[in-house]
């Protein structure tokens, strides 16, 4: 059976020069619970990639039923690195997101 994505637009804001956007979103997902990014065939889209000065839009698209667990994990993403998140949309249409200005 197939199961439903939702597709989030993250904001991250902070220092990350040295750091690539994807290698901490796994991190920060995997340290706060371990193999949710697997369970929950967590993705990003990488051609949506966008940098703005400090601030980083990523896409994620992630299984439905783990959405909350996904996004609870990558709140305390403070916690390992110098940046915020901030879940700026989210929806079960990747066209939506893409029609977001950023």
């Amino acid at each position: 059976m197939r199961y439903k994505k939702r597709y989030f637009l993250l904001e991250l804001d902070g220092s990350l020069e040295e750091d690539n956007p994807e290698k901490i979103i796994f991190s920060v997902i995997n340290k706060i619970e371990p193999l949710l990014a697997i369970r929950s065939n967590t993705r990003i889209i990488k051609d949506k990639i966008i940098k703005k000065g400090e601030k980083t839009y990523i896409i994620l698209a992630v299984n439905n039923e783990y959405k909350y667990r996904v996004i609870f994990a990558l709140s305390l993403i403070s916690k390992f690195y110098k940046a915020k998140l901030l879940t700026i949309m989210n929806s079960g249409n990747i066209k939506k997101i893409n029609a977001f200005k950023f």
